[in-house]
């Protein structure tokens, strides 16, 4: 017969390790990631640290290279115009981004310090989607995706003073694996 105490013991071990397993994979996953646009991910996560304030951007993001372009004919040829309309600083903490699932219909945003080292990540969806459904002769639903090139959006982001650009990738499926293709740099300081 287990003791009580040992029981409890192999339970919370049996608890916690997938979870630090989880986090491990999710962490290497990441560094794949973001070393493919030359930006270093720390050992231990920043976000675990959570201010109890945070950054509200609402930002013009103008794109003179597409005009309702369907999303699987995206060629960017052009860097976006970003511009910060609105810098509120809100109190609170921001909701953890529990997985890395990436798709091409979002947008990963990565707050990144002045020595290029990761201190924040989110994955939203992309604000310059809009989803068009059609009914065909058939009677079938078709769907298709466009690009609009003059959105606005609200970036919530951790009011760390360490954070300098905010940048903006877009996920591009490699046939593997997804790529991020980088899209805007927009400075916080």
């Amino acid at each position: 017969m287990i003791s009580t105490t040992l029981f409890r013991l192999l339970l919370a071990f049996l608890l916690v390790c997938p979870l630090t397993l989880g986090q491990n994979q999710k962490q290497q996953q990441l560094r794949k990631l973001m070393s493919g646009v030359d930006v270093a991910v720390p050992e231990n996560d920043a976000r675990t640290n959570q201010l109890q304030t945070y950054r509200e951007l609402k930002l013009r993001w103008v794109d003179s290279s597409k005009s309702s372009t369907t999303l699987k004919t995206e060629a960017q040829t052009q860097a976006p115009k970003v511009s910060v309309v609105e810098d509120k600083k809100r109190s609170g903490t921001l909701p953890r981004q529990r997985s890395l699932e990436l798709a091409p219909t979002l947008m990963f945003v990565a707050a990144v310090d002045a020595a290029n080292k990761l201190r924040w990540w989110s994955i939203m969806p992309d604000p310059r989607i809009v989803r068009s459904e059609t009914q065909t002769a058939t009677g079938e639903l078709r769907r298709q995706d466009y690009y609009i090139s003059n959105v606005t959006l609200v970036v919530a982001f951790p009011d760390d003073p360490e954070i300098a650009t905010l940048r903006f990738y877009h996920p591009v499926w490699n046939g593997t694996d997804f790529d991020l293709k980088p899209l805007s740099v927009v400075p916080t300081r």
